[in-house]
């Protein structure tokens, strides 16, 4: 067996399949940075879009708590009246309940006059009979 001689270095040649790595390795690099620059993109504008809605979301609870405030408050002077309207009620009920009272006695002192009077008329009658029959006595003993 010979010993093979090296012949010339041999000439730089692009083979198909070196050119085609290239390429792709090429393509995937450009590939990447895109995927990558798409995606802090999207994380820049995810991360604009959290703050906004957690802005919203704080301007929306005062917003909420304004309203709820505004409602108790209303709520708070609505019960207010409720009671003041209650001590009106009770004092008119105590008043009406006492002009009742006093009714039912100024009734009855009425009945007591009635019958007073009644008996004062009567006796009235009887004093007149009693005078007009000591007048026809004394028209009898003058005459």
């Amino acid at each position: 067996m010979q010993i093979p001689v090296p012949k010339k270095a041999a000439k730089f040649e692009w083979n198909l399949n070196t050119v085609i790595q290239l390429i792709t390795l090429a393509v995937m690099l450009i590939g990447g940075v895109t995927v990558w620059v798409n995606s802090r993109r999207d994380i820049d504008d995810l991360l604009k879009w959290r703050i906004a809605h957690e802005t919203l979301h704080k301007e929306r609870l005062a917003e909420v708590k304004a309203i709820e405030a505004s409602y108790n408050e209303r709520i708070r002077a609505g019960e207010l009246r409720d009671n003041e309207f209650d001590r009106k009620l009770d004092n008119l009920t105590y008043r009406v309940t006492v002009a009742e009272q006093s009714a039912v006695t100024i009734t009855s002192s009425i009945k007591d006059l009635q019958a007073g009077q009644n008996k004062q008329g009567g006796d009235i009658q009887v004093v007149k009979e009693i005078l007009q029959r000591m007048e026809a006595a004394q028209r009898r003993g003058s005459n």
